[in-house]
């Protein structure tokens, strides 16, 4: 028996040590991989929420001076980003380059305490491939990684709270998943699968105490409205409770019915097709939990475990059914701890045909890290030598990121620091990259344009502002996406914006963005002749000299 009880130790012990030595080598992997994206452009919403991160660290007031449609964990979030790495473009994609790391090592050891050490290192595989899944914007800063580094904590905290059963467990289970929440408001989900997995672990407990079922709900719902507290009672004191109110309730109706169902269907289907494509092997390894766990051999703990995170992590995409790529990153911790129970199911089923050798295990890992060899081969270029243009078109189509940074950096060298600029475009990176200010707290101006009953309001507060600022720069970009104006809105700020800049400027710059073709740049005495291709452009206009301070 004590030889027997040994051996089954040393096998233990080295699986864990070889199990451990695969988690090194993924980290060092991933982090070669996302430094080759260290200086890839930000699209919009990243440069939205890193430019917020950091008027917030500069004591603007959310929902007041700046806004968006997330609740305060988001910007208190990305501020968090900027104050660790910086205000640059390089400084943030490290930062969650960290941030991806430490999530791959919460999603290890969670499949690990749940399942065993080598489905920690599948599980572990399957999230640093899948998130770097170019068409669900993987190399990017969006606040999805955020939603998934604080969820796959919460799921971590779980694991542990599975056998510890420590009130501060269930506790701090609830901060994880209410700031994934904060961060983006599908984390609801989360919340909603952290109580029930509570509720349903408590029905298979063999000495059932419904006091100790009110005592860990209790704790776990603490830990969920203490962050909910804490934030809503900064931005009362901050008086801007009722701004948020209106941003983060009101606002949010006008788009959440705007997809009919049959149309998100159709969403769903292209996004899913284009996030799946050279990836199909780890999402149906992971996808294959949900049938393996009706095995005899799986108890019906586990099966209600996988299908309730199958299922709630599912639902993460499907609000407003915009399906959108970055969306599908919220789902992937889930995705990956489900790729590890694949591999337990698996051992299970070999285990239950008397096929129980540990050498089996081992097998199974090899052909499973053979298959992400091979995916890594085929797709090297992407990985380790990445064409910035050429992914951003690829993801993005023509929307006019990479051609951002260009203006950003023609700006930056042909600026002082206290010249001002204004953006008639939604690309707010621009005020990132230059470390300059919206003189308007309208720095995502498709919301001028939109149908909300204030954007006419809007619009001339806008106005205002910038004719008070008088920015020496004013970039306008003739670019649908950009502009997004919505049908039946009002013109006002457009038929102002062609008088003012006849009046009090003069054109310093052209980007003619061909579709499928690398843009032309024109600056200055090269406008001299030029002729525009493309229906898209961006204008760069300079305040005329001798009108500067007028």
């Amino acid at each position: 028996m004590s030889n027997t009880l040994s051996a089954k130790r040393i096998n233990f012990s080295n699986e864990n040590k070889l199990s451990l030595s695969f988690l090194v080598l993924i980290i060092i992997l991933v982090y070669i991989i996302r430094s080759k994206f260290s200086m890839i452009p930000f699209e919009r919403d990243e440069g939205a929420y890193g430019y917020y991160g950091k008027l917030l660290l500069e004591g603007k007031i959310p929902y007041k001076d700046f806004y968006e449609q997330k609740f305060p964990g988001n910007f208190y979030f990305f501020a968090l980003m900027v104050s660790l790495f910086g205000d640059t473009v390089k400084g943030l994609h490290l930062g969650f380059t960290y941030l991806n790391i430490i999530t791959i090592v919460f999603i290890y050891f969670t499949a690990k305490k749940l399942f065993s050490p080598t489905s920690g290192v599948i599980s572990a595989i399957t999230f640093a491939i899948v998130s770097l899944t170019p068409n669900l914007s993987g190399f990017t800063i969006q606040s999805e990684h955020g939603v998934a580094f604080f969820s796959s904590l919460g799921f971590l905290l779980y694991a542990y709270a599975n056998s510890v059963k420590k009130w501060y467990m269930y506790l701090f289970m609830g901060v994880a998943f209410s700031c994934a929440f904060m961060v983006k408001t599908s984390g609801m989900f989360l919340v909603l699968w952290g109580g029930l997995i509570l509720i349903i672990n408590f029905f298979f407990d063999k000495q059932k105490k419904y006091i100790d079922l009110f005592k860990t709900i209790g704790f776990y719902s603490a830990g969920v409205f203490s962050v909910i507290g804490i934030l809503f009672l900064i931005i009362y004191l901050k008086g801007a409770f009722h701004e948020m109110l209106f941003w983060t309730f009101e606002i949010p109706k006008n788009y959440v019915s705007k997809v009919p169902f049959e149309e998100g269907k159709k969403y769903f289907g292209y996004t899913k097709d284009a996030i799946l494509m050279n990836y199909k092997f780890l999402w149906y390894h992971a996808i294959l939990a949900v049938g393996l766990i009706f095995i005899k051999s799986i108890n019906f703990k586990t099966k209600l475990f996988a299908l309730t995170l199958a299922f709630f992590s599912s639902m993460m995409i499907v609000p407003g059914f915009y399906f959108y790529g970055h969306y599908w990153i919220q789902l992937i911790p889930g995705l990956s701890i489900l790729a590890g129970l694949s591999f337990h199911c698996i051992i299970s089923l070999f285990k239950s045909f008397k096929l129980d050798s540990p050498y089996i295990k081992y097998i199974y890992l090899s052909l499973f890290c053979i298959l992400t060899y091979s995916h890594l081969n085929k797709l090297s270029a992407y990985y380790f030598h990445p064409n910035y243009e050429r992914i951003l078109r690829s993801v993005y189509g023509n929307n006019p990121f990479p051609e951002s940074m260009e203006v950003a950096n023609w700006i930056n060298a042909n600026s002082k620091p206290e010249d001002e600029i204004v953006l008639m475009g939604s690309e707010p990176q621009v005020y990132f990259y230059t470390k300059k200010h919206c003189p308007s707290r309208h720095a995502y101006f498709a919301a001028i344009v939109d149908n909300i009953p204030q954007h006419k309001e809007w619009q001339r507060e806008f106005v205002k502002d910038v004719e008070k600022a008088k920015p020496k720069y004013f970039v306008f970009y003739n670019h649908g996406i950009s502009l997004f104006v919505q049908p039946n809105t009002d013109k006002y700020v457009f038929d102002w914006a062609n008088k003012y800049l006849t009046d009090y400027y003069q054109i310093v710059g052209i980007v003619d963005m061909v579709p499928g073709v690398h843009a032309t740049y024109a600056w200055r005495e090269q406008l001299n002749g030029f002729k525009t291709q493309a229906q898209e452009q961006i204008y760069i206009y300079e305040r005329k000299a001798d009108i500067l301070n007028k």
